[in-house]
């Protein structure tokens, strides 16, 4: 990204303004004259074109049509570009501008902000879009399959030892023993065992292994590991997990004790929207240029000049 903004500027400049005021020997307008000849415009911007072009371009575009979309810089984009300036400003200290440079290619604070805003406006509008095409049979199939009440469960944690300073075959053997350890407690509960005297002796998540493993009540719009909420959402009321639960924390046996009804749809309507539209993004790593690329098309978005044209076609083949 080094140099985009100067980048931008000039070709701007030369498109927008026809800058040069000067002209050479052929007629053409210049932008550096020497005692016989000089460069013209059209040099520079045919130079510049070539390199940078299709994604000056881009930028200047979605830029444009983005302003038009979000009119006003809402709290959360203030917020969003604070953020990152206060960042860069205590890791970088005196090298903060340098560093701009260096590494997004800006050169003062102003123009890094105007980045920041760029970015933030095409993750929004990347979110908006693909809430823009969930459709009702999405919604509908999405509250059958994986909307629930409140649910109570418990649960037993066992985390492997593995650290990041361990062999590949030491994190293997680590996240084998952790493993097992929670096989064999679910054979202690087929053989009659107590769950909460399990969860005591053996669970390494502090926060309940105390109370017998019991867990806050939580639901499907919960910040929950996915994998444990999938685990615990399709489990049978007063049945334990019979294979253990992987998750980011270790392994998981998980004891469903309670779940409330279901709420209505138009209550968690606008939450499984936004859900199925993550998941839409999540799973295409194209999306963001695809929907960046349906808002140019929404504005009727022509490039004019051939070149651009043909190059910025290649990109979306």
């Amino acid at each position: 990204m080094k140099k985009k903004i100067f980048v931008v500027s000039i070709l701007s400049l030369i498109l927008l303004t026809g800058c040069a005021t000067s002209k050479l020997e052929d007629g053409k307008s210049s932008v550096v004259t020497f005692k016989e000849g000089g460069i013209s415009a059209e040099v520079l911007y045919n130079t510049l074109k070539e390199k940078y072009g299709t994604e000056t371009v881009i930028n200047l575009i979605d830029k444009e049509l983005l302003k038009r979309e979000y009119s006003e810089t809402s709290d959360s984009e203030k917020a969003y570009i604070e953020q990152y300036v206060k960042t860069y400003k205590n890791e970088w200290k005196d090298n903060f501008t340098t560093n701009l440079s260096t590494y997004f290619g800006v050169t003062s604070e102003k123009e890094f902000r105007d980045f920041l805003s760029l970015s933030y406006r095409r993750n929004l509008y990347t979110t908006d879009y693909a809430k823009s095409i969930v459709s009702e049979t999405e919604i509908n199939d999405y509250y059958k399959d994986h909307v629930t009440g409140d649910i109570t469960a418990k649960h037993i944690l066992i985390k492997s030892d593995a650290t990041s300073s361990m062999t590949d075959a030491e994190k293997k053997k680590a996240e084998e023993k952790a493993l097992n350890l929670a096989k064999d407690i679910i054979k202690k509960l087929d053989n009659g065992e107590s769950f909460e005297s399990l969860a005591k002796e053996y669970s390494d998540d502090e926060g309940t292994s105390e109370k017998g493993g019991v867990l806050p009540t939580f639901n499907d719009r919960s910040s929950y590991d996915k994998n444990f909420l999938k685990e615990a959402i399709k489990l049978e009321v007063n049945k334990y997990t019979k294979e253990p639960v992987k998750s980011s924390y270790g392994y998981h046996i998980i004891f469903k004790t309670k779940e409330d009804s279901k709420p209505e749809l138009d209550k968690v309507k606008d939450s499984i929207i936004e859900k199925i539209a993550n998941e839409k993004i999540s799973a295409d790593s194209s999306f963001t240029a695809k929907a960046l690329k349906a808002l140019r098309e929404k504005y009727e978005m022509k490039i004019t000049d051939s070149d651009l044209e043909k190059k910025y076609n290649k990109i979306y083949e």
